[in-house]
């Protein structure tokens, strides 16, 4: 028997329905039941996002918007749901690209690698499809076992082989990141419906990378089903880039009597090894690539992906992932807000697509630092609309966040001048611990001063609460940590200078900042 596991026909993306049930579907079926389900389920956030680039990809192919009439007839004409037609028809043409097995045509691999594994061929465990399973050197700390333990059915081996066009990353010498370099926080549209997800990540013509080719086409369906070894690639489509094969694999495929390692499935074929490789990569010289799906840092003329930090929540990159920013003469930095919460915002003054004053995304990353894997980032926030056309209030949340972290350098700062002796810095832990409970304290309140930014009756009451209340929870900060410091006669001084101090450096930002207000 010859293994075969076609993803257009079989079961396999997790899916929740209204009703709350996670059931298996197609990709087929997904896409035709888009407007009964609610989302994409998986554990790995990760997996997540490259199955919303694989079905945006298929969307965008079928239908190829051309203007704000199409996406608006898309959305009128199927009554909330994608014509059967067109998904039919796309499966007509291309189901026969997505045999996770096949041997001429294998999806997402390289043909000319043999299904079966040779003597000559360096052989990996399939663990390393998944950042969080320890493998060889990419050590989890946080989860212990041995790679060469794990085989997966054909399921989960698909799911890891669609994280690589958006999370693949620096793995040593010759091994380069996927199109998006060193990878950023993803930013995937919300809606009431998956269906609405996916047509709000379809991207019009001027709202795709500037960088990207209109002459070569090579999305996975179209592409030479070889993947070249090391192969810089000078053209690259838009739809290209949603399923860039950034890594030159073939999976192993073989009769097993076990249940999967990662999901506990049972399956007649499974995968344990295959070829793992560097596959195409852009030249280093290669035009700035600006993927709609990820905000940028512009200083200079060198724009930086927004990636997560260690220690840094993510709501307080909320302005510079979200909101349009001025720019005056001189300015060294500025921001590159995703393009798809922009055309979402340009359609919605349109009347086209459904009526939020509030847009949902989930922002999805994974931290990274030379070649090293540390955590994954999954957080949910509604952008109001408004802002997005709306420079005074977004800059008002700006200077909120800039207010915040003045505060939370006070606080840092006094407690180092008060409890640190001999130039030497005591007691670090409370340190840290102080100001990440004074950030996870203000992100409910940041939610509640945004929404009362993005109108102009209610944006100064909201910006003077705002301040009050990081200032308030920075003395609580402050007080709680110097608590912590011990009860001798020199820690009881040190805490009464510092609560004095903490106060009066506090009490001068809130004055500063009530005064700019009322200018």
């Amino acid at each position: 028997m010859k293994p075969i596991f076609n993803l257009w026909t079989e079961p396999w993306i997790t899916v929740e329905r209204r009703d709350g049930a996670r059931v298996h579907l197609s990709i087929e079926q997904t896409l035709l039941d888009a407007h009964d389900l609610l989302a994409l389920y998986e554990p790995s956030p990760l997996v997540v996002v490259g199955i919303h680039r694989l079905l945006t990809a298929i969307l965008q192919d079928a239908f190829n918007p051309q203007n704000e009439d199409d996406l608006a007839d898309l959305w009128a004409a199927g009554a909330g749901r994608f014509p059967e037609q067109a998904v039919r028809g796309f499966g007509a043409q291309y189901a026969h690209r997505f045999d996770l097995f096949s041997e001429d045509v294998p999806f997402l691999q390289s043909a000319d690698l043999p299904l079966q594994p040779e003597k000559r061929d360096k052989r990996w465990e399939i663990a390393i499809l998944f950042f969080e399973l320890p493998t060889s050197t990419f050590v989890a700390h946080y989860r212990h076992g041995i790679s060469s333990d794990h085989v997966f059915c054909p399921i989960c081996a698909a799911r890891g082989l669609l994280t690589i066009p958006p999370f693949a990353t620096s793995g040593g010498a010759g091994i380069k990141p996927s199109i998006n370099g060193v990878p950023p926080i993803y930013i995937l549209p919300g809606g009431a419906t998956l269906f609405e997800r996916l047509w709000a990540s379809l991207m019009l013509p001027e709202f795709q990378p500037s960088a990207a080719s209109t002459t070569e086409d090579a999305v996975w369906w179209r592409h030479a089903p070889v993947v070249g070894y090391k192969d810089e690639v000078h053209e690259v489509s838009y739809l290209h880039s949603l399923t860039f094969p950034a890594r030159r694999v073939r999976l192993h495929p073989e009769r097993i009597d076990t249940p999967c390692t990662r999901c506990g499935a049972a399956s007649d074929w499974g995968v344990r090894t295959m070829v793992y490789q560097m596959g195409e990569s852009r030249p280093k010289d290669a035009p700035f690539w600006q993927d709609p799906f990820a905000a940028y840092r512009v200083r200079g003329d060198a724009p930086t992906p927004i990636r997560p930090q260690e220690g840094k929540a993510l709501w307080r990159e909320f302005a510079t992932l979200f909101l349009p920013m001025t720019r005056e003469e001189g300015q060294k930095e500025h921001t590159l807000p995703p393009s798809v919460l922009y055309q979402r915002g340009a359609l919605a003054d349109e009347g086209i697509g459904p009526d939020y004053g509030l847009f949902p995304v989930r922002c999805v990353g994974l931290r990274t630092e030379k070649a090293k894997i540390f955590e994954w980032l999954d957080a949910g926030f509604d952008v109001p609309a408004s802002l997005l056309h709306d420079i005074n209030g977004s800059d008002e949340v700006r200077r909120g966040i800039d207010l915040a972290s003045e505060c939370a350098r006070s606080i840092t700062r006094t407690f180092r001048q008060s409890f640190g002796r001999a130039g030497t810095e005591h007691h670090a832990n409370v340190k840290n611990r102080m100001v990440d409970a004074y950030w996870s304290a203000l992100a409910g309140p940041f939610r509640t001063f945004v929404n009362g930014a993005a109108a102009r009756e209610t944006r100064k009451a909201a910006r003077v609460e705002w301040i009050e209340r990081a200032v308030a929870e920075g003395k609580t900060a402050f007080s709680a940590a110097a608590e912590s410091v011990g009860d001798s006669a020199i820690a009881l001084r040190q805490r009464a200078e510092g609560l004095d101090l903490c106060r009066k450096f506090l009490n001068i930002i809130r004055k500063k900042a009530l005064g700019d207000q009322n200018e």
